[in-house]
């Protein structure tokens, strides 16, 4: 099968929650960060040690039907799994841990989905290479391996079999999240037109070898950050039911 191709690098829940206060449009279909009609579960604000005020906490619990009453059951929930049963900032390591979640703490959340994101086999060693953590330095606490880098490097499971494929989306990693060139505010529609690519009806590249065209038409990402990089990527979007068939 096709995901047999593809090395895991986690899944993903999200629901739809509308433009930032930016207003910057961007597709629904996506893993990108920046300016994101989406919004991603587990993130910073449900970890007791990152520094998040509780009336954010509480505004972003609410976006995914956590009532405040539960919010500090949440928290500890995140706190224990962390490291073991998701990594930074929301990637999942198996789907079995990400249906768990939908069905425990985002009972109450509505449209939510859920996404696994893979790799082919032949780009991985070039993305475990580029994205290991630097060694710590002294004085300094250690830069943490991003989820995706565990999931996909020290894990390397293929994704689960029986998804939906939504379609590939080349994707920068940078600070354990993943961003697009459309997020990045990068001409991506130059990119596409030089590849002679065109979008699928959710805006991503129906194949592996399109998006790899558009990786090569696209301007290296910004340095803004000192986190290892490994440049543009074509990312397995492959969507799953929250409840095993």
């Amino acid at each position: 099968m096709a995901e047999t191709e593809y090395i895991a690098a986690g899944y993903f829940l999200s629901r739809l929650v509308g433009p930032d206060c930016t207003g910057t449009p961007m597709r629904q279909v996506t893993l990108a960060r920046d300016h994101s009609l989406r919004r991603f579960f587990p993130n910073s604000w449900t970890l007791s040690w990152v520094g998040e005020a509780r009336d954010d906490r509480v505004a972003a619990a609410s976006e995914f039907g956590i009532l405040e009453q539960d919010l500090d059951q949440v928290i500890a929930w995140a706190d224990r799994g962390f490291g073991t049963i998701y990594g930074a900032w929301s990637t999942f390591f198996t789907l079995e841990a990400a249906r768990a979640a939908a069905h425990t703490m985002l009972a109450g959340a509505r449209d939510l989905e859920l996404w696994g994101v893979g790799l082919h086999r032949d780009l991985l060693a070039g993305y475990c290479r580029a994205s290991v953590p630097p060694p710590p330095e002294p004085g300094f606490a250690p830069t943490g391996a991003s989820g995706a880098h565990i999931a996909a490097c020290t894990r390397t499971a293929p994704l689960t079999p029986g998804g939906r494929l939504l379609g590939f989306e080349v994707l920068f990693e940078a600070c354990s999240a993943f961003d697009s060139a459309e997020s990045l505010h990068l001409d991506e529609s130059a990119a596409l037109r030089a590849a002679r690519v065109t979008p699928n009806g959710v805006g991503l590249l129906d194949s592996l070898a399109d998006a790899l065209l558009v990786c090569q038409h696209l301007p290296p990402p910004p340095a803004e950050d000192p986190t290892p990089r490994a440049g543009w990527l074509p990312w397995r979007i492959v969507e799953y039911p929250l409840s095993d068939p």
